[in-house]
């Protein structure tokens, strides 16, 4: 009778992990060359196996990961151990995606024969956990509007109106009493209006649907209901965007985000000279957009301002009327359509807003 010999354990559980797990799994040599790979990592490249393997890994991956890659291949083979590390990357033109990569020598007699990668896709964890961050952030915020902004009016209130218990009506001390208590009173107000605004705008991206929006379209709009305004303050604004130049976004978002800015441009205008305002905007065969609002008016310091600058209620114009609010609802908004905005500004010299969209 013919004995069966089955297959090794080892070698069916290898194999299954290889066809199976949702993981990108490809077996190099100690250069970086392909010996293995995976249906996953083949559905990711969108190539058979044989136009993959025996070419180097690093024709697979964006130019400015290359150099890492090599770094933790050159790592495991030396030491002989697991190296583990994380990386933003994108494949072709699609969004970036968040790696979990480990690097595993195989030995034989002591001697790397070659190396094991398994990186797994944490996008959504990276995404979850910066969304936590930003909860926890906005909770720290409102804390402190609580603590700070909403505090001190109630407390005044709560002693003027005990106060004003104590004088007769009519008397000067009681209309003084009772106009100091009316102004806080509609502080306290303008505060709990502040934070209603700030929750509608966080809990409205779900509500419209992003669109093709033609962004020239917009800012005109916003320059034409800012007319009188900017008619009185003798200042131009210049909108440098093609007719044709589109961003596929939440249209009141980006009304918002241009009527904020180009308001405050108005509001800090600088004496000695009259306002100019610039807006541009470019973009890229991936997709992303570059907006820009840039003007001559005051500027600020922005070195003493750090990273308070698109926080609730700072101001950094004294002499103005303001609430601080405007360049934390853009900021908001921008975030909500998956963007980020920067600033840079110097005192008298202007100040320009950066804003990328994806």
């Amino acid at each position: 009778m013919d004995a069966t010999f089955p297959i090794a354990p080892n070698e069916v559980r290898f194999q299954s992990l290889l066809d199976n797990s949702p993981e990108l799994i490809l077996y190099q040599d100690q250069e970086g060359i392909i010996l293995d790979a995976n249906p996953a990592f083949l559905a990711l490249v969108e190539l058979p196996k044989e136009q993959v393997l025996h070419r180097s890994y690093y024709e697979f991956l964006p130019p400015d990961v290359r150099a890492l890659f090599r770094k933790k291949l050159r790592e495991a083979v030396t030491t002989g151990h697991p190296v583990r590390f994380d990386l933003s990357a994108s494949q072709g033109n699609s969004a970036p995606r968040h790696w979990d990569v480990v690097k595993v020598p195989l030995l034989e007699h002591g001697r790397v024969v070659g190396v094991h990668m398994l990186a797994r896709d944490v996008t959504e964890k990276v995404k979850s956990q910066e969304a936590m961050f930003t909860q926890n952030r906005d909770l720290q915020q409102f804390a402190y509007i609580v603590s700070h902004n909403l505090r001190a009016p109630l407390a005044n209130a709560l002693g003027l109106a005990t106060l004003l218990g104590t004088e007769e009506a009519g008397s000067p001390h009681f209309q003084e009493t009772h106009a100091h208590l009316q102004a806080n009173l509609q502080q306290l107000d303008q505060v709990l209006r502040d934070m209603n605004v700030i929750l509608a705008v966080r809990e409205q991206p779900g509500r419209e649907a992003p669109e093709s929006v033609p962004l020239a379209e917009v800012v005109h709009q916003v320059v034409e209901g800012l007319h009188e305004s900017l008619v009185q303050a003798g200042g131009t604004i210049d909108v440098q965007i093609p007719k044709d130049f589109q961003v596929h976004t939440n249209r009141s978002f980006l009304h918002s985000i241009f009527f904020n800015l180009l308001s405050n441009a108005l509001k800090y205008r600088a004496d000695g000279r009259p306002l100019r305002v610039v807006v541009t905007a470019t973009g890229n065969p991936a997709g992303a957009k570059t907006i820009e609002v840039a003007d001559n008016g005051s500027g600020f310091d922005q070195e003493g301002a750090g990273a308070h600058v698109f926080r609730l209620y700072q101001r950094f114009h004294p002499h103005h009327a303001g609430r601080g609010v405007g360049l934390y609802l853009v900021k908001t908004h921008v975030e909500a359509l998956g963007g980020r905005i920067t600033v840079h500004s110097r005192v008298d010299e202007g100040t320009r807003f950066s804003i990328f969209l994806p």
